[in-house]
């Protein structure tokens, strides 16, 4: 008995403790919950518009990721130092529609796959435009990212 005891102890693999967030990645999407909920330009559009953290990152990460692939390098370099966490903005995004975000045609596409009116693009830009001011954007890149998001008014 003594033998099959220690043969089976010997056996056996070591049991750790587990969660079904281990799984899914649980961990990492909270952190990207709290990183998007932490991010000013994603609690201003929040606040002003009244919708969740998620739609306001994934409607930022959209109208400045069609910024960024217009801008020249100088005013995308500032656009980039311009927003705390730019990168994780685009995150928020639908899978899928990253490969969309050439021009403000598809702008209204991507709002309405984040469970939000098209009409709402045109309430995002002035108040990323205010936020990029108020952060001490210069005017040549604000009135670039006029123009650019101008056909979304």
């Amino acid at each position: 008995m003594t033998c099959t005891t220690i043969a089976l102890l010997a056996t056996t693999p070591p049991a750790f403790a587990f969660s079904l967030s281990d799984l899914f990645g649980g961990d990492e999407k909270e952190a990207a919950t709290e990183a998007i909920s932490n991010n000013p330009l994603t609690s201003l559009l929040s606040s002003q518009l009244g919708i969740s953290p998620e739609q306001a990152a994934g409607g930022a990460g959209a109208l400045l990721s069609v910024a960024a692939s217009q801008l020249s390098g100088d005013q995308a370099a500032e656009l980039a130092n311009m927003i705390p966490g730019a990168e994780g903005l685009t995150d928020q995004l639908p899978p899928g529609v990253g490969a969309l975000l050439g021009n403000m045609d598809t702008i209204n596409q991507i709002f309405s796959a984040l469970g939000m009116d098209a009409s709402m693009v045109t309430q995002f830009i002035p108040v990323v435009l205010q936020f990029l001011g108020d952060q001490g954007a210069s005017a040549g890149l604000l009135d670039s990212l006029g123009s650019i998001w101008k056909t979304a008014q």
